[in-house]
């Protein structure tokens, strides 16, 4: 774990998550507490997930005369997050409209960075928006890789699924203790409600057939995809989509893969 040498940071991971008054936040990792502590004098109750019985043990001594701030010590990869803030968030006097959303804010171990998005920008239904720290190439990864380069990959289309993700600000490796060797950066992802998600008449189904697709990476869909139908069938619904017979999967943006979807898997 890296620890940072100053509160700039912090400040900007929770003005990136336009967190204020009356606000419930949850943080991943939240380890001496110094995010903590900004994000509780922003005016939010903080929902703190620790899997360090120490370091859990640490924080919640730290906070104990504030009645806004709530430690679980849980393992986020392995926990239900989504019933214990269901549960918090029903509990909490509601305070505005949005009160029913919480955020997310977290400056989280890079190892688990991947995870952590997959787990958590399916859940616009209780989540408003996820600002994370992220190692900058994975950040770059998910919020800016394009059409028709190599790093364009399934996560990308997951990303943009679920969410509109906004890379935020570089911060330099300098700023963090130790030092590693990679520079960090804050990305804002903010969570589409399920009832914005493309229209696909199975999520499952949808990124089962966009797993696919990229898994035969330098072959042509009509060919990744034939079990699902036949190439002729393919290479028809691409036409219908407006892309070649020959396409490959990182020539279709996230919205050709969609209506591809839609022509061409029976659910």
């Amino acid at each position: 774990m890296h620890y940072m040498l100053d509160s700039e940071i912090n400040e900007q991971l929770t003005a990136a998550a336009n967190v204020g008054e009356g606000d419930v936040v949850l943080e991943i990792g939240p380890g001496t507490g110094s995010l903590t502590n900004v994000l509780i004098s922003a005016g939010a109750f903080v929902l703190a997930i620790e899997k360090d019985p120490h370091m859990a043990t640490l924080v919640s001594e730290r906070f104990s005369e504030t009645e806004r701030f709530k430690v679980l010590k849980e393992d986020f990869v392995k926990c239900h997050i989504h019933s214990h803030m269901s549960s918090l968030l029903a509990s909490i006097e509601p305070s505005s409209a949005d009160s029913r959303y919480a955020k997310v804010v977290a400056n989280i171990p890079f190892n688990i960075s991947t995870d952590v998005v997959k787990q958590l920008l399916p859940m616009g239904d209780i989540f408003s928006e996820v600002v994370l720290l992220l190692q900058e190439e994975t950040a770059l990864r998910l919020v800016e890789s394009s059409l028709r380069t190599s790093e364009y990959r399934p996560i990308n289309i997951f990303v943009n699924f679920y969410s509109d993700p906004q890379f935020i600000c570089k911060v330099p490796r300098t700023k963090f203790f130790p030092q590693p060797n990679v520079d960090a950066a804050v990305v804002k992802f903010k969570l589409k409600q399920p009832a914005h998600y493309p229209s696909v008449s199975s999520t499952k189904s949808f990124f089962s057939m966009v797993n696919s697709a990229f898994n035969g990476k330098r072959k042509m869909l009509r060919r990744s995809l034939q079990h699902i139908c036949t190439p002729m069938e393919i290479e028809n619904a691409l036409g219908n989509v407006g892309r070649p017979a020959t396409s490959r999967p990182e020539e279709l943006s996230m919205d050709d893969f969609v209506k591809l979807h839609n022509l061409i898997v029976k659910v």
